[in-house]
């Protein structure tokens, strides 16, 4: 895959990942730091996001608890004109979780300067959201609801 045509963020977030997995592994979740999400983890199932006034869709590629999620991406209203992915990991770092979203596929460099922008909104919003998860009385205790697996 062509990394100029991609974008990767990655951030080291002080919180467990019992505590962030259900924001990547669940549609309640995903709408946590989405502005909507319609989601099933399980591998094949189609996914829907709502990103601001936009519609993202695509299917559910791996689901790997409770670590790896990925699904092709495309707009539903102005397509892309080729297959995208995204892929969300939590990796365990010990009190940390050191989270990463990678979109590749993107159709050119200005594809990818415009979902750069895009995902660092979004990704930003991904770690308040598991840093508020962080805080509540039952994060990393044992599987929170919303685990998917």
């Amino acid at each position: 895959m062509d990394q100029r045509h991609s974008v990767e963020l990655q951030e080291e977030v002080r919180a467990p990942r019992a505590a962030v997995w259900p924001l990547l592994s669940s549609a309640e979740g995903l709408a946590r730091w989405l502005d909507g999400a319609e989601f099933e983890p399980r591998v094949g199932a189609p996914i829907r996001l709502r990103l601001h006034d936009a519609t993202a869709v695509g299917t559910v590629l791996a689901v790997d608890p409770p670590q790896h999620l990925s699904f092709t991406f495309d707009w539903e209203d102005d397509p892309l004109g080729r297959a995208t992915v995204v892929a969300l990991d939590a990796i365990d770092h010990g009190a940390a979780t050191h989270l990463t979203l990678r979109h590749v596929g993107l159709p050119g460099g200005r594809q990818r300067e415009l979902h750069e922008v895009l995902w660092r909104h979004w990704f930003a919003r991904l770690v308040r959201a598991a840093l508020e998860m962080a805080e509540r009385p039952d994060a990393g205790g044992g599987a929170p609801t919303g685990h998917a697996g």
